[in-house]
């Protein structure tokens, strides 16, 4: 777990930002760990370039989804998090609800666009 392996200032963020996301359905823990994964990866940006921002962001949404009890996917919302996910198991679970969704696999694609190593976007 990417979890596991962040120093304890960040997981005690990272912990934090879980618990206040616990309670929200996944159309508002997307939106929320869109703007709270952005700074992570612009203040990396800056310094290291944009493939270093982009898997700073991804990062701290795979930690945050760690710490999130569901570990199968039932929401589009949901599917889009995961497939951005670093954690294997995420991805498969994203995967697996994608095969058995063919018709919320269009609409997670075309949200993702062709790059599916961007930020959650939005699927209002």
């Amino acid at each position: 777990m990417l979890y596991e392996k962040l120093d304890p200032g960040m997981q005690e963020m990272v912990d934090t930002y879980a618990d206040r996301l616990r309670d929200l359905s996944w159309p508002r823990r997307s939106d929320a760990l869109a703007e709270a994964s952005r700074p992570f990866g612009e203040a990396l940006g800056e310094e290291h370039g944009d493939d270093k921002a982009r898997l700073a962001s991804r990062g701290f949404v795979t930690a945050v989804l760690e710490r999130l009890p569901e570990d199968e996917v039932d929401d589009p919302h949901q599917a889009i998090l995961f497939r951005l996910s670093l954690n294997p198991h995420h991805q498969s679970a994203a995967e697996a609800f994608l095969a058995d969704h063919p018709e919320v696999r269009k609409l997670v694609d075309a949200a993702m666009g062709d790059d599916d190593d961007t930020q959650p976007p939005p699927m209002n």
